[in-house]
């Protein structure tokens, strides 16, 4: 038995030198494709130093793209030179220059000559398994594919999109059964020469040239035609994160490499030197593979992975991507809601009483103005309305997640940012007293309107007002509503009753309470609004008739 080795070398030139080498000293054929787009010298270099190993071809240089036809065509081009150039190869193997054997090749020659006519390719019904991690599936044959999308992403979703409008439907060509795989294979020469002798490969090339990533359904879809057993699986290790990316191999995974269920892995760092000397060593005696330790590593990755995407509870990272999970803060945190229209000078009441520092003003129109005026807060977090408006949500994470210790608290006006109220609503680390209809107290305030535009806004506020209390009672936050004629009547109670939550200890005590501030002529503005035909609630008219009195 003789196994090539099918190799497709885009960069990191000297890596792939050593790969040859070492596949030569175990006595592979091995036939090398080198990506067109890889400078003459570089690729002279390269060839003058393993081309005189006896066993070792190359094949035509193709320029290859992702996603594009042209990586088949690299693959079919060195596959022929490597079965016309060695008749005695009885198994071809694909791998890149990134790939390396993580157990010693005579394993792998032995597992071969168990299974002398399987072929190894992970071949998976289309629409079947959802093997897909992000982009089209089925689509990729149904659809054409004429544009790069790595050169022309916008034209290329545009295309799609028009196709999909158009309901086109591209016919499949005569035997062809579309399944879609790791791009990995291991087969046998017999599948191999019949893929590349298949009469009808002209019409198969054709459609696969405006298919969607065909290195990954070309030879699984046509070794479903021609192999006589496929084992639907590759002998080279390759993990994809949820995004479709490939992951990478550093020294950190010596220890894991070789237990993995495979006889190659991919992708290795260039610059992981360490595990280049562990697995090119020829006579490296590793241990049996453990099944425990690749748990363990399927287990490490997988917590990685959910790092990267979640991060620390309430953390905002720059580096990852925080719209694909749903954020929560780091810690428990008090929002009030109309409080500032309510009572002057609470801040300064809080801290006596408690000790806790009330940001007033986090969320004004000019900028975010934290308390003690400074215009850094904690951890050098900036005060800029630019950088606080820009993503408010992950603003209000760096916020808690800086004063976790300080049990924060501050004064929001959901009218200033609408989606982070949202966001407020949702988070099941928020406490929100809200002070209903406490708006009415602006318009009081406020230079005098005339009845009709007076009426305008209020029902304005109103709509809104009701729109901000249905997410909050339909989301996770612990969400206290409160009326004016709670608060006028008993302003004491609603006090202790947030002390309690901030510091159940020093609550229901005596003490005095913060003033109001100017609310006279609540109750004649109030029965100008009803004269005008606005609707005003019943609590609101209690708190006025109590005005009145």
């Amino acid at each position: 038995m003789s196994i090539g080795m099918v190799l497709l070398v885009h960069e990191h030139l000297n890596r792939a030198e050593a790969l040859v080498r070492a596949l030569h000293a175990a006595g592979c054929k091995v036939s090398v494709h080198v990506d067109a787009k890889v400078p003459e010298a570089d690729y002279s270099a390269f060839y003058q130093s393993v081309n005189p190993l006896e066993g070792v071809v190359f094949a035509p240089r193709i320029h290859c793209e992702w996603g594009r036809f042209s990586l088949v065509e690299a693959e079919l081009a060195t596959a022929q030179t490597l079965l016309e150039s060695f008749p005695d190869v009885s198994h071809a193997i694909l791998l890149s220059g990134s790939c390396l054997p993580n157990r010693p090749l005579p394993e792998l020659t032995e597992f071969l000559a168990r299974h002398p006519d399987t072929d190894f390719i992970e071949s998976v019904a289309v629409g079947g398994m959802n093997w897909i991690k992000g982009g089209l599936e089925a689509e990729r044959f149904s659809l054409f594919f004429p544009l790069s999308f790595v050169k022309h992403r916008r034209r290329f979703d545009a295309l799609v999109w028009l196709q999909r409008k158009l309901r086109v439907r591209r016919k499949l060509p005569e035997g062809l059964v579309p399944h879609i795989g790791s791009q990995w294979w291991a087969l046998t020469r017999q599948t191999l020469e019949a893929i590349l002798n298949d009469p009808l490969r002209p019409a198969y090339d054709r459609f696969f040239k405006q298919s969607w990533i065909p290195d990954e359904s070309y030879f699984q879809s046509l070794a479903r035609k021609h192999s006589r057993r496929i084992k639907s699986r590759s002998l080279t290790y390759a993990r994809f994160d949820f995004r479709g990316k490939p992951m990478m191999f550093y020294d950190d995974h010596a220890r894991f490499i070789e237990h993995l269920d495979s006889f190659f892995v991919r992708k290795i760092w260039h610059g992981a030197d360490a595990l280049y000397d562990m697995l090119l060593d020829t006579s490296r005696r590793p241990a049996p593979r453990n099944p425990d330790m690749a748990v363990a590593f399927q287990a490490s990755i997988a917590r990685a992975e959910s790092r990267w995407l979640k991060g620390r509870e309430g953390l905002f990272m720059q580096g990852r991507a925080p719209r694909l999970i749903d954020l929560t803060t780091a810690a428990p945190y008090t929002v009030l809601s109309g409080f500032d229209r309510v009572f002057k000078d609470l801040a300064p009441w809080l801290h006596q009483h408690t000790g806790i520092i009330l940001h007033e003003h986090i969320w004004s129109k000019d900028k975010a103005k934290f308390a003690q005026a400074g215009a850094l807060l904690k951890r050098n977090m900036a005060s800029s309305r630019r950088i606080r408006d820009y993503n408010a949500e992950g603003f209000l994470l760096n916020f808690i997640w800086n004063h976790a210790d300080d049990d924060p608290i501050f004064n929001f006006d959901p009218n200033t940012s609408p989606s982070l109220a949202k966001f407020i609503a949702k988070d099941p680390n928020a406490r929100v007293y809200h002070i209903r209809s406490a708006w009415l107290l602006d318009l009081l305030r406020a230079a005098p309107q005339n009845i009709e535009a007076l009426r305008e806004n209020v029902q304005k506020m109103a709509l809104k007002e009701q729109a901000q209390l249905a997410a909050l009672e339909g989301g996770k936050a612990d969400v206290h509503i409160l009326s004016l004629a709670e608060i006028y009547a008993q302003p004491g109670a609603v006090l202790e009753d947030l002390l309690l939550a901030l510091r159940p200890r020093m609550a229901n005590a005596n003490r005095d309470i913060p003033a109001f501030l100017p609310h006279d002529g609540l109750a004649a503005f109030a029965e100008s609004l009803k004269d005008a035909g606005v609707n005003l609630d019943t609590e609101i008219n209690i708190a006025l008739n109590q005005d009145s009195e």
